[in-house]
């Protein structure tokens, strides 16, 4: 059998990035405002820390609230004139009660450089004067930010880290969902650059190839859809305390059961396998079983993510994540639960490529309240 070949248009190439221009990628150009150019040739060298005024700042939670705290850095950094030093990303960040936060403190981490490539990150975001420095500085400052959060008006928190001047460099707790949508708003552009440049590094891009060409070989299809399911035990916690109809969050197990129903809704095309993935060691097996019932019964053809991991390629919890949203990514139609922040920053950032994605559970999307991009 021959070894697929993935389609132009599902590999991760660099382009380039300009503040307010058009994408160029593999020689094509396109004029849509929702996708920017990143990595115009620069070469950023990264400075030491020790150099730098510098912010630095702890991830927490889940593969993608980690994105989210990184974004969030980001834009600290950017507004209060610092440095960025690259935060380590936690393996293991599952909320055992789905809500008490986890950082390093309670898992075992590894650094920025292992899951992605610090310097397209760097020439990233370096349009925006934004500089990315090597290590980081010992001695950083603590600075406390707890009575900041997403309600805080937009320069409060800027204002309160401008002022910590007096300090080379500054440490702050997790900074995801602290940040008022306004300011994230202001910073759009440096927000869809620095998505854009969040490239994987060299050993998790060929592990991603390789599920796609797993894929490919198991259905014959270049092609795949996409569906992360919310089925894991630390999700029913997370939605007996999310969930409140009175306040409008009434969408956090919605349709599960039938999704399948939902595929087919929204035109999900049966000859187009769909992937379905979730963190399988900490799924309910009857939520699960019932899911997939759900959507075999409407004739699609079902890869499990599980299925195309092979003895000794075992990952963490979100180095399997990881591999997940950059398949989602490249998925021709994806699909999720919109409570989730993994299907809420997946369909923000297809979006921002032009690419189809919904959510099978009904309702809002509820991260729109910190990103508010949503179309």
């Amino acid at each position: 059998m021959n070894t697929p070949t993935k389609p132009q248009a599902l590999v991760h190439g660099r382009a380039c990035f300009r503040p307010g221009g058009a994408r160029q990628s593999m020689g094509q150009e396109t004029t849509d405002k929702n996708v920017w150019l990143y990595l115009c040739g620069l070469d950023v060298a990264l400075d030491k820390a020790t150099d730098s005024f510098t912010l630095e700042f702890e991830v927490c939670n889940g593969f993608t609230n980690q994105r989210i705290a990184l974004l969030s850095g980001l834009v600290l950094a950017a507004e209060a004139n610092r440095s960025l030093v690259l935060p380590d990303f936690l393996l293991n960040g599952m909320q055992p009660d789905g809500i008490e936060m986890v950082t390093a403190n309670q898992a075992d981490t590894v650094p920025f450089g292992t899951w992605f490539d610090e310097q397209a990150f760097a020439e990233a975001v370096a349009p925006f004067g934004v500089q990315v420095v090597a290590g980081k500085a010992p001695g950083a400052t603590p600075v406390p930010i707890k009575v900041f959060d997403s309600q805080s008006r937009p320069n409060t928190f800027v204002t309160y880290l401008r002022k910590q001047r007096r300090h080379q460099h500054i440490s702050i707790g997790c900074p995801a969902f602290r940040l008022p949508a306004a300011l994230m708003k202001q910073h759009q552009e440096l927000l869809q650059a620095a998505t854009a440049g969040l490239l994987p590094s060299q050993r998790f891009q060929s592990l991603i190839d390789l599920r796609w060409q797993r894929v490919a070989e198991r259905t014959g299809s270049t092609a795949y859809n996409l569906i992360h399911l919310r089925v894991e035990k630390d999700w029913f916690a997370l939605c007996k305390w999310w969930q409140k109809p009175d306040e409008g969050r009434d969408n956090c197990m919605n349709n599960t059961d039938s999704v399948g129903d939902i595929l087919q809704l929204h035109g999900f095309q049966t000859q187009i396998p769909v992937v379905v993935v979730t963190s399988f060691p900490d799924a309910v097996p009857e939520a699960l079983e019932t899911a997939l019932e759900s959507i075999t019964s409407r004739k699609y053809t079902v890869v499990l993510g599980s299925a195309l991991v092979q003895p000794g390629e075992e990952l963490t919890r979100e180095e399997s994540a990881l591999v997940d949203y950059y398949l989602g990514l490249d998925a021709d139609k994806f699909t999720g639960n919109s409570v989730s922040t993994f299907t809420a920053f997946m369909i923000l950032e297809r979006q921002w490529l032009g690419r189809h994605s919904m959510h099978y559970n009904g309702g809002n999307v509820p991260l729109q309240v910190f990103f508010p991009f949503y179309a």
